[in-house]
């Protein structure tokens, strides 16, 4: 029988134990480091002196001046032996912390770097795979857009993106000077175009709204020199937690868009940086019954406000799918379109996929065979499709469910105050005292928080193989044999951020989503391909510092909460608190101030009728039946047939 040579076999086996020896090398390194980096050399040379020369005289001084006499040389060994061993002692024990806990300690700055680095990138690298989904018109409206929202843009680069936008290059020459003018201090200038080219801007203005609302809003801000306000902040993309979370709870990834995927990473990116986000919320002090009934006011009108979030999370989500697959197009659901409007025009885009469907099966069946792999792609997506139309009609089924809930405790939370005889239940200005009153709260990591997330988020980058491209700025993986950043693997991302602030700021908490909704985002658009990590760390920190904590809308959300729900009275002194302390607006604060409560029951703004979702609709079924039965050899069975 053949056998290796003694010598071979040996060095087969060490190249087998490659990995022990690195890891043992790599402990002797980390000890090294610490030795150089304790310095022994000098170190040693301290202790020396400070055993010598320093204890003699520091002892002859000292016990001379104590007891009139010279110690003896027995004291002086005694004196010199504690200071050298007490000194080996302290080096020692400084070199066993440098390489253990000094070492971990170094490795969670690393990493706090090595995460701020990538996220980073990978919001350029989000941002991108939004637009590379879109195509023609829509493809180059939106790459404008992005342009337009940087506030550095130079006037060039304006007078293009707003070209690409409106195919008006008179309106881009305008802005274009608009823009030098304000980056010059020159107003005076701005408002003079604005009184020459008003009307015409205006005009355009308007018709751009009806396609994007979004982009006629950022036109706005370059024509009125008003762009520089983008540092202080920008909007948040709305729910976009909750959608988060449900995809984590249903297991779905096609629930969360890009969107939300970019507002996750920079909702990181921020608060490892050290931003914190301030938050309002309130609570009762005084007669336990009143107070029992308003937290389960609170708890009933929370789940109602999250369970329409959710369900219109749902349709949103279904819709920006569609789109990604090319069975809507984005013109049809832009940002802001109501809720009522979008169920009806995805019905429309399925009731359209079903009768494409029908035209391509009566095809094949006449021997249009070609027509199969088309007919397989849309049954696919139909079978998507309607998973998640179905999830998101008994999402707003529950919707319902909930709503007939809280106004049946908004009706005994009436009669509760009607019964109590109350006057007027006010604000609570101060800390004390009975009545509602105004709690400030922080989200926030603290520097072990930042360390934890930040580790996690290495250890799943780095399992991924995610690298930034030296050239392009974006995503790919190590190994050719994988794919570079993609839809899934974004959303996928998005969820493992959220696991991993969970734990730290509670993002399940209802309150904890609304007091982030409620505040701006840190403004990265000054973000590019190819910036250092500590470049984005100084930027992060700098912006973050540059964010405007309005809590002025957060305090008249709060306000009318109180008031239209609750049933509160808003007194001068509460008014002139509100609008002092957070910047809430008079007149809203007036109008509410002016609102009785005695005069009937109390219209919640929460009391109208939720949108619907109908079921789906049993030519959407038929079409996909058909469908598989010619393309593919999975039963399909619709629930009217599960049912019977």
């Amino acid at each position: 029988m053949f056998s290796l040579p003694d010598w071979l076999r040996q060095r087969s086996q060490k190249k087998n134990g490659i990995s022990l020896d690195r890891e043992d090398s790599e402990r002797l390194d980390q000890f090294t480091r610490s030795v150089r980096r304790v310095r022994m050399s000098r170190s040693l040379l301290g202790l020396a002196w400070t055993a010598g020369p320093v204890t003699a005289i520091g002892l002859y001084g000292g016990y001379y001046i104590g007891f009139g006499q010279a110690p003896s040389n027995q004291q002086l060994v005694y004196f010199v032996s504690f200071t050298v061993l007490s000194g080996l002692i302290a080096l020692g024990a400084k070199i066993v912390y440098d390489s253990t806990l000094g070492y971990a300690t170094e490795r969670a700055q690393l990493y706090v770097v090595e995460v701020t680095d990538k996220l980073g990138d990978l919001v350029l690298s989000v941002r991108n795979l939004m637009i590379s989904s879109l195509e023609g018109d829509v493809r180059q409206r939106e790459a404008a857009i992005q342009l337009l929202q940087r506030v550095d843009l130079s006037p060039g680069g304006v007078a293009m993106a707003c070209e690409q936008l409106t195919g008006n290059d008179r309106l881009g020459r305008l802005l274009a000077g608009i823009d030098s003018f304000r980056r010059a201090g020159l107003y005076s200038r701005v408002a003079d175009m604005h009184e020459e080219h008003g009307a015409a801007f205006e005009q355009t203005i308007a018709e751009l709204y009806q396609v994007s609302p979004q982009a006629a809003d950022v036109l706005r801000q370059r024509y009125l020199g008003e762009i520089a306000s983008l540092r202080h902040g920008t909007p948040r993309t709305e729910h976009f937690i909750s959608r988060v979370l449900a995809a984590i709870e249903q297991d779905n990834l096609l629930l969360i868009t890009m969107q939300d995927v970019e507002s996750m990473l920079v909702l990181c990116f921020e608060l490892i940086n050290g931003r914190e986000i301030p938050m309002l919320t309130f609570d009762y002090r005084g007669r336990w019954r009143l107070a029992a009934a308003l937290d389960r006011m609170e708890r009933r009108r929370s789940r109602y406000r999250i369970a329409q979030a959710a369900g219109s999370n749902r349709i949103r989500g279904l819709a920006s799918w569609l789109v990604e697959v090319d069975i809507m197009g984005y013109d049809e659901v832009p940002e802001g379109i109501s809720s009522a409007l979008l169920i009806e025009r995805v019905g429309e885009a399925l009731d359209k996929l079903a009768l494409r469907m029908r035209k391509d099966v009566d095809a094949i069946r006449k021997g249009n065979v070609s027509l199969r792999p088309e007919l397989r792609r849309h049954a696919e997506i139909m079978t998507s499709a309607l998973r998640l139309y179905r999830i998101a009609h008994e999402s707003f089924r529950r919707v319902g469910e909930l709503h007939a809930e809280f106004l049946v405790t908004a009706e005994s939370w009436n009669r509760v105050m009607d019964a109590a005889h109350l006057d007027a239940e006010e604000l609570q200005i101060g800390p004390r005292g009975r009545g509602v009153r105004i709690r400030e709260r922080v989200v926030r990591l603290d520097d072990e928080e930042r360390k934890e997330v930040c580790r996690i988020l290495a250890h799943y980058l780095r399992e991924q193989h995610l690298e930034a491209h030296e050239t392009k700025g974006l995503f790919e993986r190590r190994s050719d044999k994988d794919n570079p950043l993609t839809f899934d693997s974004a959303r996928q991302l998005a969820i493992e951020v959220a696991l991993a602030l969970e734990p730290h700021i509670h993002l399940s908490y209802p309150e904890i989503q609304r007091g982030i909704g409620a505040t701006l985002a840190t403004y990265l658009g000054d973000l590019e391909p190819g910036m250092s990590a500590n470049e984005k760390k100084v930027l992060a920190e700098s912006m973050a510092q540059d964010v405007v904590e309005d809590m002025s809308h957060a305090a008249e959300h709060l306000a009318v909460a109180l008031v239209r729900h609750y049933r509160v009275n808003l007194t001068d002194e509460a008014s002139q608190f509100l609008h002092e302390t957070y910047g809430a607006r008079k007149s809203v604060l007036d109008i509410l101030s002016q609102y009785q409560t005695g005069e009937g029951v109390s219209q919640s703004l929460l009391a109208g009728r939720p949108a619907v979702v109908p079921p789906a609709q049993r030519r959407w079924y038929r079409a996909l039946v058909h469908a598989k039965r010619l393309v593919g050899s999975e039963r399909f069975t619709p629930p009217w047939a599960e049912r019977q």
